[in-house]
């Protein structure tokens, strides 16, 4: 009986000891990733990024629409979204010819209601060179992100 005993109480201490220490290493484990069979590349066109939300509504207010993510105590501003590469450079050519200091950052977007609505705004996009128009469709992108996807969720 002392032997089984013994034995199962050191089995006891190893097995803690063990998943102790596998428990511990994910613990701070920082990268782990969402992963949606739906998901899609998406590119959102950046404006800036600015150290408070004064600083953002400050050098945002001549923008006609515009939406803005916080992280890390930082706030970008983003004027239009795209799931196509060359809208997005076309974009990017837009912006920079009416002396907007813009870039693009890519976000996953899982969201499909709102995939199927820019998969729609893109094929406009793509067919139009009418700066109105440009303007018009990237408010109208981020007014159906605002509503889809942030109010959405």
């Amino acid at each position: 009986m002392k032997k089984y005993f013994v034995s199962i109480t050191l089995g006891l201490v190893i097995g803690f000891l063990l998943s102790k220490t596998v428990l511990e290493e994910y613990n701070g484990y920082n990268g782990i990733k969402t992963v949606s069979k739906e998901g899609i590349t998406a590119y959102f066109i950046k404006y800036g990024d600015y150290n408070s939300l004064e600083d953002l509504e400050k050098n945002t207010i001549s923008l006609p629409n515009y939406i803005y993510l916080e992280r890390d105590n930082k706030y970008s501003a983003y004027i239009a979204i795209t799931s196509n590469e060359f809208i997005r450079d076309k974009l990017i050519d837009y912006f920079k010819g009416i002396n907007y200091k813009v870039s693009y950052e890519e976000f996953t977007i899982t969201n499909s209601n709102y995939i199927k609505y820019l998969q729609t705004a893109d094929k406009l996009l793509e067919n139009t060179s009418e700066l109105t128009v440009i303007e018009e469709v990237c408010s109208q992108i981020l007014s159906k992100y605002e509503e889809l996807v942030i109010n959405d969720s």
